[in-house]
């Protein structure tokens, strides 16, 4: 994922570390068509996927920012394709114009992650300085733009020796630093909202957010790899015509992020899936504030991630963190009482959207006293919980004949679940079959 200031460094001769030959190899050659070729795809793909994103899933405010790191592969890929046609040798301000634009990218990439995580925050004023960077290489350029086209032409002409000009050398560690830092940070913000996920919530493999994990994951590993074809090109040592590892890797990442982002997009904004996603980020939010404004959290006071997993031990240790948490045996019966009325009577829990705070809102108790109640009542967490009504509805459904007409993810929707492969899983596991097996039984 090579930046569009090092895409001014491509050593474009058969030479490889200064030698005198100018003579370009049939293979770069070919390459450089191919890799041109790839470019204007690219381009398209970008484009598009942005087009698409703003005109059918802007309801989904996280996808302004998806559209806009789109839009902006979209002009960098541009910025390459226009370096390979040597457009900026006759028109050098075209590229101060459309220079520094990678600055932008693994930002937007952090606030996309963030703002799935938080769907009914907007953005913030303070959310803009994550661009300060770009605007501060922007305002370094003032006395290129100022000055005459000659001093950027000259830049270029350097550019295409291994003689680094000094704003691009420390341009290019600038932009390998950001981006490891901030897909390291995504990495950190997605694995503090996957943590406890299974006290909150009732439904994971929509909110889990995996496929933005591996996603930024893979183009981390793909910075790292272009930092180890940079240091061997400062070395005078070419890995491949035009950082090809890192940047055909970090190609592929920009596509993948595009097309998941825009296919995720109908399920995040389903009803059930963002008001689950919005009411465990304001659970969340407040919880964090609380434990904020006690400079010591009073003995026993649970915190979210951290309830029982269904054994006589977690439920032991749930006495014992709940000991203070100030709801009394009677109250907690009543609580507990009230629970049962509205899994069994109401069947509450086919509500694939069900959380931990809309439950404990009818109940008529805390989040916190809800789970309370779970672990210490029940010895299970939420997940757990809910999702032991639903397959036992399940399994009714799929023994009864007044059903056989139904598919079987028919029967597991009706019961509250809303994945086939989270289904299947919880199943075989509390089963020990899978459910055709168990349906032909």
């Amino acid at each position: 994922m090579p930046s569009d200031s090092v895409s001014l460094m491509i050593y474009r001769s058969s030479e490889t570390g200064g030698g005198e030959s100018n003579e370009t190899p049939y293979f770069t050659c070919m390459f450089t068509e191919i890799n041109n070729i790839a470019l204007g795809l690219g381009i398209a793909q970008s484009l598009f996927l942005a087009g698409i994103l703003v005109q059918r899933h802007r309801r989904l405010y996280a996808n302004r920012f998806l559209a806009a790191l789109m839009l902006v592969y979209g002009v960098v890929l541009g910025h390459l394709l226009l370096q390979d046609l040597g457009v900026f040798r006759t028109h050098p301000l075209l590229y101060l114009l459309l220079s520094g634009l990678p600055l932008t990218a693994a930002p937007m990439h952090f606030l996309y992650a963030r703002h799935l995580i938080h769907p009914e925050k907007r953005m913030e004023l303070i959310e803009w300085l994550h661009f300060l960077p770009f605007l501060l290489y922007k305002a370094s350029e003032l006395p290129l733009l100022l000055g005459p086209s000659s001093a950027v032409t000259a830049l270029l002409i350097q550019s295409d020796t291994m003689d680094i000009p000094t704003r691009f050398f420390f341009f290019n560690w600038a932009i390998i630093a950001q981006s490891v830092a901030y897909m390291s940070a995504t990495l950190l913000l997605l694995r503090r909202h996957a943590t406890g996920l299974e006290d909150l919530v009732s439904s994971l493999d929509h909110l889990r957010l995996n496929w933005l994990r591996n996603i930024t994951l893979l183009t981390l590993v793909a910075w790292l790899l272009f930092t180890i074809e940079y240091a061997f090109y400062l070395e005078g040592m070419i890995l491949g015509p035009r950082f090809g590892v890192s940047g055909i890797f970090g190609g592929v990442l920009v596509y993948v992020l595009g097309y998941l982002g825009l296919s995720r997009s109908e399920v995040l904004e389903a009803p059930a899936v963002l008001g689950s996603m919005s009411e465990l980020s304001q659970y969340r939010e407040e919880e964090g504030k609380q434990l904020r404004s006690a400079s010591i959290a009073p003995s026993g006071q649970g915190v979210p991630g951290e309830t029982g997993v269904g054994t006589p031990a977690a439920a032991e240790e749930a006495d014992a963190r709940y000991a203070k948490s100030g709801l009394g045996e009677e109250r907690a019966e009543e609580a507990a009482t009230l629970l049962l009325k509205l899994m069994e009577e109401d069947r509450v829990y086919t509500d694939s959207g069900l959380t931990l705070p809309h439950l404990a809102e009818q109940v008529g108790v805390t989040p916190h006293n809800l789970s309370e109640v779970i672990n210490t009542r029940f010895g299970q967490n939420f997940f757990d919980f809910v999702n032991s009504y639903r397959l036992e509805q399940v399994k009714r459904d799929l023994r009864d004949p007044a059903n056989a007409h139904l598919t079987i993810l028919a029967v597991a929707f009706d019961a509250g679940f809303n994945s086939k492969t989270s289904f299947n899983t919880i199943f075989k596991k509390h089963v020990g079959m899978t459910p055709s097996e168990y349906r032909a039984g």
